[in-house]
């Protein structure tokens, strides 16, 4: 069923609500409250260009959602990311360093003083590894030093929103940045305007992502990034599927090998048992008859003994246990 609000993680809506004219207050506010927790501190801020060019003609350009300066010469970029990628915090790096770079001066003197940069990226997934704990999702990142523990650096900040750890997310606090994580939350998870939420910025917020509100151009664009976000989405699952397909035949032929070796293994102990055993019984068997021959040849010499000394055939018998036949050939 159609929700009643865009869905802020399409592209097209995290830019309707965030990166146009119309919608400036909400930038304003939303930037108040995740970088200072409050309602004051950035007035006023100006666009730019979302597509940052590179220094020369074979370096990668740079895209931004969200790319501002506010009203003190702060820079500004919000970046709303669908899915990890496995580089994402190299990604962020190089986004930030695109605006420390544009404050060269380029044909003045320049002392290399630099302006803040914040690097805002709001996450539709979770760090991998379990990096923060799972109640742990608003994190400031700095430039600092790890032995005595101080920020040797604070004029750019990374800040990264893990908003997957809000889906089962409650509003018990007045905090600013609590109720704008709260509301962004609730524009993929409701269909009614939250009632914890009394501020007018957030009447606002509500009201411009009502799809009730959009002419037929501006639907027509939220289901295209809507589509994409679905295709994109779809294209990682069949990718996985694919991964796992591969991994089980991968898996079946290597647990083949390994059954065999094993196999071939156990086979070569059991045969070596059964060999030992099979050879022991021979050399009792063949020992036995040695023995037997060697006795018997032992008793026919007693036997003849006892003819020369004129003992007669009975006896004879009686004390060596051979047969007449036996006796009777000495």
């Amino acid at each position: 069923m159609e929700g009643r609000f865009i869905n802020p993680y399409t592209d097209y809506g995290f830019k309707k609500l965030f990166g146009t004219e119309e919608n400036k207050e909400l930038l304003i506010s939303f930037l108040n409250a995740i970088i200072f927790d409050k309602e004051e501190g950035i007035t006023s801020l100006t666009y730019k260009n979302i597509e940052q060019l590179g220094d020369i003609r074979k370096r990668r350009n740079c895209y931004f959602d969200v790319y501002c300066e506010v009203n003190d010469g702060s820079n500004f970029i919000v970046e709303m990311q669908n899915a990890r990628q496995d580089y994402f915090k190299d990604r962020s790096l190089f986004y930030a360093a695109k605006p420390i770079r544009d404050q060269a001066q380029v044909g003045e003197d320049w002392d290399f003083r630099l302006e803040n940069v914040y690097m805002v990226g709001v996450m539709n997934f979770r760090f991998p590894d379990n990096e923060y704990p799972e109640d742990s999702y608003y994190h400031v990142v700095k430039l600092m030093d790890i032995v005595d523990q101080h920020v040797f650096y604070d004029k750019l900040t990374l800040i990264y929103l893990e908003m997957p750890k809000l889906k089962n997310m409650t509003l018990n606090s007045d905090s600013m940045r609590e109720k704008w994580l709260y509301a962004l939350h609730s524009l993929c998870y409701t269909d009614s305007y939250p009632e914890e939420l009394h501020e007018a910025i957030f009447k606002k917020l509500f009201t411009a992502a009502s799809i009730a509100n959009l002419n037929e151009a501006q639907w027509n664009a939220y289901d295209r990034s809507r589509m994409d976000m679905w295709d994109y989405y779809s294209t990682l699952k069949t990718a996985k599927r694919e991964g796992l397909k591969e991994g089980r035949a991968e898996g079946r032929e290597e647990g083949r090998a390994e059954g065999l070796a094993e196999g071939r293994a156990e086979g070569r102990a059991e045969g070596r048992e059964e060999g030992r055993a099979e050879g022991l019984a021979e050399g009792r068997k063949e020992g036995l008859k040695a023995a037997l021959a060697e006795s018997k040849n032992k008793m026919l010499d007693v036997a003849r003994n006892l003819k020369e000394l004129g003992m007669d055939d009975e006896t004879i018998m009686s004390v060596t246990g051979l047969t007449s036949e036996s006796v009777e050939k000495l």
